[in-house]
């Protein structure tokens, strides 16, 4: 008579041979990728939408005022904030823009980015988030990228910078994140691709072929919607791999911000994923969640020799998450050893974005709260 731990050694073992395999091949696609050379940039219009980042635009403009070649300007849109954002932007020589208050209907990051858009004057927009840092050369990276693959908009993959002990147990969580988009992917149709806002490089011709954020003004993942419209209307999307782009800490106020900002983040991004890429996560997961349960269940029934060949399946697994998490940030192998955690958080946090889209709930972030549609 077969055991219920036979059964989970078996399904775990055909399942996450398969995640295995989904895993190192979509790491290979990216890393495939051919660096493309930099180049100098025509005039670039940079926008940031900021409230109450006056504790994160420091960084932000001293790594812009160091682009190289430079930027033709830098605009941020102080979304009426209470922390001396606009002040603080001012002093640092940045063209400061006020929006009018938040109109109905619309999300307050599409809101500014469409204020900030409309006073640019550069050929091309980028358009960039308060918390991120960017290397020198990343604009001519960037814009090497859009001519080299011919793309009306170029997103980049961000390094993740972190300080407290939580935030260095987020490797697994961020390739996840990267195998769920088909990061390494070429395909140039569907909504399935990895494109962040934090860093969105656009042809103007193309964002105002679009139509701007005013066609996702109540999207939550907008980065992927503006992505897909950009397929949609004939246009092509490409994604810098090169390292040191642009860097980012996440939610650095906690746990707490990042459960909400991803939450908030995963409502409308999991639906591009399709069928195809929640059957790949399924076998991801599968795997990287299988082991340590298998782990467990030898522990528990005594099988010795299976709790040795388990534990040699964790270590190896570990190993794979520790040389994957390199290509996303300066993470400690031992965060790796810990990737149950960081496996349990994304389904988790999946569980609940798809609660509150199935709800019909009202974002709420930055002190707003904004009703999107009712229950889908």
């Amino acid at each position: 008579m077969i055991t219920a731990a036979t059964w989970l050694w078996l399904v775990v073992a055909a399942v996450g041979s398969l995640g295995a395999v989904v895993w190192h091949w979509r790491l290979w696609q990216l890393s495939a990728r051919a660096a493309a050379p930099p180049v100098a940039p025509p005039r670039v219009s940079i926008v940031v939408p900021a409230r109450d980042e006056a504790h994160n635009l420091p960084r932000l403009l001293a790594s812009l005022a160091v682009l190289d070649p430079p930027a033709h300007q830098v605009i941020v849109v102080d979304d009426h904030s209470t922390d001396g954002t606009g002040d603080l932007a001012r002093a640092a020589g940045a063209t400061v823009v006020v929006p009018p208050p938040l109109p109905p209907g619309w999300l307050g990051k599409a809101w500014a980015c469409h204020a900030g858009a409309a006073v640019a004057t550069g050929d091309l927009l980028l358009f960039t988030d308060a918390d991120t840092v960017h290397g020198p050369a990343s604009l001519a990276h960037a814009v090497a990228r859009l001519e080299a693959d011919r793309a009306d908009l170029v997103s980049a993959i961000p390094r993740h910078r972190a300080a407290r002990t939580w935030e260095r147990l987020q490797g697994v969580f961020q390739v996840l994140l990267l195998i769920a988009c088909r990061a390494g992917s070429a395909a140039t149709d569907g909504a399935r691709r990895f494109s962040i806002g934090q860093y969105l490089l656009f042809r103007r011709a193309a964002y105002e072929r679009i139509g701007g954020h005013v066609a996702v003004k109540d999207v939550i993942a907008e980065d992927l919607h503006l992505a897909a419209r950009v397929i949609a209307t004939g246009g092509r999307f490409a994604l810098c791999t090169e390292p040191g782009v642009v860097e980012v800490r996440m939610y650095p106020e906690g746990v707490g911000g990042f459960v909400r900002g991803w939450r908030r983040s995963f409502r409308d991004g999991m639906a591009a994923a399709g069928a195809g890429g929640v059957a790949e996560l399924i076998a991801v997961i599968g795997w990287l969640g299988g082991v340590p349960l298998a782990m467990l269940a030898a522990l528990a029934t005594g099988a010795w020799p299976m709790l040795a060949a388990w534990s040699a399946a964790y270590l190896a697994t570990a190993a794979a998450i520790a040389i994957a998490q390199r290509r996303i940030g300066a993470l400690p192998w031992w965060g790796a050893l810990a990737f149950p955690l960081g496996v349990a958080a994304f389904v988790a946090i999946s569980g609940l974005a798809a609660w509150d889209r199935l709800r019909g709930a009202p974002v709420r972030w930055r002190g707003r709260s904004v009703v999107v549609g009712g229950p889908r």
